[in-house]
């Protein structure tokens, strides 16, 4: 288990002005003792994503969600097996946060350049909380079975799930309109959207859990009246 530190805004702030200032800590990653192995295995997951898709050399703006989906598996795999991670941390802003800045600059950076917002800015735009979180909304019991519900989404599939104004998530609710949506051939990219805005509308006088039928039966009935 690691202890992971209270990192302010204002500490992030601080530090990425630092790396705004001086690029070269993005090469020279200076890693707190207790994070350096956890580091390692962050960047050997991101090297295999790279050589399995020719990153490299192809540039990473033609894998944008793939490397998303894939590097969010092994955010989630990593953090979970190896680190006793929960969701009471992984609503932590300051942990994501910490990682963004001072664990692995440079990934996020190699995704999204030296844009503030998603180191730490912006709650909802932090991309290694946003790419956690829509693995974990989106898990389907094993890292195969996961990848191939998610595989054929956008950024914008991870942009509607994660980011959509709401007290929380329902996540065995999240969980199971990904897992249908995945069976229409939603080339429009309008249908996700469709259904999770009638689910709010509909979700404030009915609960899914005591739908006929269930949660299952609850989604079907969204994905039955959009499309």
């Amino acid at each position: 288990m690691l202890n992971w530190p209270d990192y302010s805004n204002t500490k992030a702030e601080s530090d990425f002005e630092l790396l705004e200032s001086d690029p070269r800590r993005l090469i020279d990653v200076k890693v707190p003792n207790e994070f350096k192995e956890l580091r390692g295995m962050f960047i050997q997951a991101r090297d295999e994503i790279y050589e399995k898709y020719n990153i490299d050399e192809k540039g990473i703006d033609r894998f944008k969600y793939t490397f998303d989906l894939e590097f969010g598996l092994e955010l989630y795999r990593i953090l979970n097996q190896s680190f006793t991670f929960t969701n009471r941390d992984a609503s932590n802003d300051d942990i994501w946060k910490f990682l963004s800045i001072k664990v692995i600059p440079d990934i996020v950076h190699a995704r999204h350049g030296l844009s503030a917002t998603y180191y730490y800015k912006m709650s909802r735009r932090v991309w290694l909380k946003q790419i956690y979180w829509y693995v974990n909304l989106g898990w389907q019991g094993s890292y195969e079975e996961t990848f191939n519900i998610l595989k054929n989404n956008t950024t914008d599939t991870i942009m509607n799930i994660v980011e959509r104004p709401a007290e929380g998530y329902n996540i065995e609710l999240v969980r199971e309109i990904l897992k249908q949506y995945n069976r229409h051939n939603d080339t429009s990219r309008k249908i996700l959207r469709k259904v999770l805005v009638l689910n709010t509308a509909l979700i404030k006088s009915n609960s899914p859990e005591f739908f006929d039928g269930g949660i299952t039966k609850y989604v079907q009935h969204l994905f039955e009246r959009v499309v």
